[in-house]
């Protein structure tokens, strides 16, 4: 009977699914999802495809990545061009991005991937899903930055929690504490600081290390559900996959802390489902408990496992679970990017602003990615949204100064109402305790030069000798030599190749210094590393300013 049953379970599942779903794919045919993966009948696009057809698949091979959606439509069947839904999975980095999708008359979803890392990961996937007008979307590293999309006009938005699989029961987990994964890497320096961390200072505690390098599927999830404590450390703050899978797998899951903005809070309570640790020493504090206390630690896995089995879907129900939020606009209002508070459309703004957001918020995004800690003041009036926006990453403390009480009160309301009064610190310009203690600020430009004066002044004396300054805003000659007299220089990317190439070898130097336990200086600079759009400048202090090839 159980057989029958999981038989017509998934015949039901089989008919849920749309008829015939486009698929722009950018791995080649031997990297494709077992079938189903959204429809009855796929057909997948894309450069690295070899061309071929099948009753359940059909496979074209395309000029590019970015390709005209002709190229595709000219090589199908009357039959085949009855299209029920195109599903994109986009990563700026890598994914396909075809072209005057408006020719398919179908409803339209994209799968957003990785915009809490790479270069420009945000911008161009706002363009784009807006130039083609594609509805739904669905995000699945970082809800936090749901609210970008949102304010741009795509409203239709959610997180998809990576699909896990159900984990059989074990009882003799083994001891210690278990990380998979790759060790070093100059992508994850977080990572390998924490894994470089632990090595050293368990076994002092007498706690073992169980450590494993990439391992195959089927050895990695027999490692998993067969240890009683991982470790997991976000590659920026987002709601990393890794979470999904060690809650199924019933081990106690150790995850730094995620701002509210990334959802996890909305499903999982520390303490409770999982562990949460702030920086290394607290998540060494807490390990060495519960390791000590092993029916504590068993009885928030056994918690989480099942919370996450309660909450989350399995692989096997995933194209359903995108079908529903597309056609029935059917999913766990908890998963809604309109959770996020800061998804507001009443608040309008212009073009130019939305992008210098954006544009910093990437650029100080890829700086949390490399720093531990970092501590940036802002001194605006007016733009507020900007301190709002890097609210959602977790190991930036933020201080927004103000001039005058009404300024102050007036940005207090502003926060509260959109949900991040909790992750800024408010005070007056003349209550700033600490001089020489902010790596980062922000500035707007003046009204009038006394103000400008006046606003460097602060700030001088507020930044760090090696620092970096964002000014919004149009900057005149005047304004500059000011500038120049506090030690700020202008900051442009460059685009030199010999300055390129000895910057990727400073890289590599830096990361062997690394292995070894050092941190050599070009692992602390502030330099941004995505050009600048109008009217957003940025300027560098100290040393770093004068070596302009240095990571």
């Amino acid at each position: 009977m159980k057989t029958i049953a999981s038989e017509n379970s998934k015949n039901n599942y089989f008919k849920k699914l749309p008829n015939i779903v486009l698929i722009p794919w950018h791995l080649d045919n031997k990297h494709i999802r077992p079938y189903p993966y959204m429809g009855k009948r796929e057909i997948f696009c894309g450069p690295k495809l070899k061309n071929e057809d099948f009753k359940e698949r059909k496979f074209i091979r395309t000029s590019g990545r970015y390709f005209d959606i002709d190229e595709v439509l000219s090589q199908l069947s009357e039959d085949d061009q009855k299209i029920d839904l195109v599903f994109s999975v986009l990563e700026v980095s890598s994914t396909c991005f075809p072209e005057n999708l408006s020719k398919i008359k179908c409803p339209k979803i994209a799968l957003v991937a990785d915009t809490h890392h790479l270069m420009y990961p945000i911008s161009p996937i706002i363009s784009y899903i807006k130039r083609e007008n594609i509805e739904h979307m669905l995000i699945v590293a970082q809800p936090a930055h749901l609210h970008f999309f949102y304010e741009a006009g795509i409203t239709h938005t959610g997180l998809l929690p990576r699909s896990s699989l159900n984990f059989e029961k074990v009882d003799n987990k083994k001891s210690g504490v278990t990380y998979i994964g790759k060790k070093w890497s100059s992508s994850h320096p977080r990572r390998s600081r924490m894994l470089q961390f632990l090595e050293k200072n368990l076994p002092k505690y007498n706690i073992p290390y169980n450590y494993y390098n990439r391992l195959p599927k089927l050895e990695w999830l027999k490692v998993l559900k067969n240890s009683k404590i991982t470790v997991i450390s976000s590659l920026n703050g987002q709601f990393t996959p890794q979470i999904y899978s060690c809650l199924f797998a019933g081990t106690l899951c150790f995850v730094d802390e995620l701002s509210s903005q990334s959802l996890l809070y909305k499903f999982f309570e520390p303490g409770k489902h999982l562990i949460t640790w702030r920086n290394f020493k607290d998540l060494l504090k807490k390990i060495i408990y519960y390791h000590n206390h092993p029916n504590e630690a068993e009885t928030i896995a056994k918690a989480g496992k099942l919370q996450a089995e309660e909450n989350f879907a399995t692989t096997e129900n995933l194209a359903l679970s995108i079908s529903e939020f597309v056609f029935e606009n059917k999913i766990d209002p908890r998963l809604l990017g309109i959770n996020d508070e800061r998804c507001n459309p009443e608040r309008i703004e212009s073009p130019e602003y939305f992008d210098i957001r954006v544009r910093l918020y990437e650029n100080i995004q890829e700086l949390h990615r490399i720093h531990e800690s970092l501590k940036l003041i802002s001194i605006t009036e007016k733009s507020l949204k900007i301190s709002a926006d890097l609210a959602d990453l977790p190991r930036i403390r933020i201080t927004h100064a103000f001039r005058s009480i009404r300024a102050k009160n007036e940005a207090d309301h502003f926060f509260k109402s959109v949900g991040v009064n909790h992750q800024i610190k408010t005070v007056m310009v003349n209550k700033i305790q600490k001089s020489y203690s902010f790596d980062i600020g922000v500035v707007e430009t003046p009204s009038n030069q006394a103000d400008w004066k006046t606003f460097l002044r602060i700030l001088s004396k507020s930044l760090k000798s090696n620092s970096l300054l964002w000014v919004l805003g149009k900057l005149t000659s005047t304004e500059k030599k000011i500038l120049k007299r506090e030690g700020f220089k202008p900051y442009m990317i460059s685009k030199n190749s010999i300055l390129l190439n000895i910057k990727k070898i400073s890289r590599k130097i830096c990361f062997q210094f690394w292995k070894m336990g050092f941190y050599p200086f070009p692992y602390i600079t502030l330099k941004p590393a995505m050009e600048l759009v109008p009217n957003l400048n940025v300027f560098l202090r100290g040393w770093q300013a004068s070596f302009p090839f240095l990571y």
